[in-house]
């Protein structure tokens, strides 16, 4: 059985509001993976093996990481173990695999360490600054007890620097609110079209599109001593082409 956080992920992307931020999500995710080569592509969190992000992908081999046994996923393991070998993954797609634990440092440490050199990443992730941010306030009086942890753009996109990734592209999806049910919802949907055509970022769900950097500088080699061709006290008579001992002034 996944746990509660993931639970709770998938059940409001069962809602009007959450189905309608995924379709988003797939189509802009489809967009950023679509001129993404390699020949490996993994997909992460709590997503993976519930929907698919690489339909539009060229990358063949997809691997899908189930969070529990028994789920739709190609492997079993979690993002904070991935069960791969260093520098292998061309892409990684981790979908709120930072706001169902309680290590996201680490869940990024794994993703850079899988990743070849200029691999991409892709982070989905839930705003803090949205109508979906905004219903954690029911936990303000136990902020521990929240299923799910949500972390603002600038944050992640801090964490990802410190990593060594370059962000190429941040999006944001779904402007409507998240309570009054299909209602609501329905009156709302001006605010999709609104957030999509202005480019804000208080939509639910955030996309980040990373690229995995390596450094290019030449590392500095210790000066190498040069032996000296000459001994002290010889010169060099260019005329005769050999080496001759200079004699000293009062040897005359």
């Amino acid at each position: 059985m996944p746990p509660m956080g993931v639970k709770v992920c998938r059940d409001w992307y069962a809602t009007p509001a959450g189905q309608a931020a995924l379709a988003r999500v797939q189509s802009v995710v489809g967009r950023m993976t679509a001129d993404i080569f390699g020949y490996h592509a993994l997909e992460t969190g709590v997503l993976a093996g519930q929907n698919t992000f690489l339909q539009e992908s060229r990358i063949a081999h997809q691997i899908a990481l189930g969070v529990a046994a028994g789920e739709n996923g190609s492997v079993v393991g979690t993002p904070e173990q991935l069960p791969f070998a260093f520098s292998n993954i061309d892409l990684v797609i981790a979908s709120h695999a930072l706001d169902c634990t309680g290590q996201p440092h680490q869940v990024l440490r794994e993703i850079e360490r899988v990743l070849v050199p200029e691999g991409h990443c892709i982070l989905v992730g839930f705003n803090p600054f949205s109508f979906k941010g905004v219903g954690r306030l029911r936990h303000l009086h136990n902020w521990d007890a929240q299923p799910c942890h949500f972390y603002s753009t600038f944050r992640v996109r801090d964490w990802l620097s410190v990593l060594g990734f370059d962000v190429r592209e941040t999006v944001s999806a779904g402007f409507c609110p998240v309570l009054g049910g299909n209602y609501l919802f329905q009156r709302t949907r001006w605010l999709d079209h609104l957030g999509e055509k202005f480019h804000f970022m208080t939509g639910n769900v955030y996309i980040i599109h990373a690229q995995k950097k390596v450094s290019n500088m030449t590392p500095l080699l210790p000066a190498r001593k040069v032996k000296p061709l000459l001994k002290p006290g010889m010169i060099v008579n260019p005329g005769a082409g050999r080496v001759s001992r200079q004699e000293p002034d009062n040897a005359k």
